[in-house]
């Protein structure tokens, strides 16, 4: 069996030097491999825009092994 992952877009806020996750995260509830999630975030294949520079979306590939865990390294 090979590892699986999902998509999660997490929300994060600057506080003017620093940026941190706020708490906000949307998953994609497909599981896919590792390789194809990578595609997928590739910054190629969005077209951010962002109307308030102390607040960004990024987009990451956690192995479904990491659910329900504070920590994902």
């Amino acid at each position: 069996m090979f590892e699986t992952f999902v998509l999660v877009i997490t929300m994060w806020g600057n506080d003017g030097s620093n940026w941190h996750y706020i708490g906000n995260q949307i998953v994609l509830q497909q599981e896919m491999t590792e390789e194809q999630c990578l595609y997928l975030i590739d910054e190629d294949m969005w077209k951010a825009s962002y109307d308030n520079k102390y607040y960004q979306l990024k987009a990451h590939c956690f192995s479904t092994d990491c659910a329900g865990k504070d920590d994902c390294k």
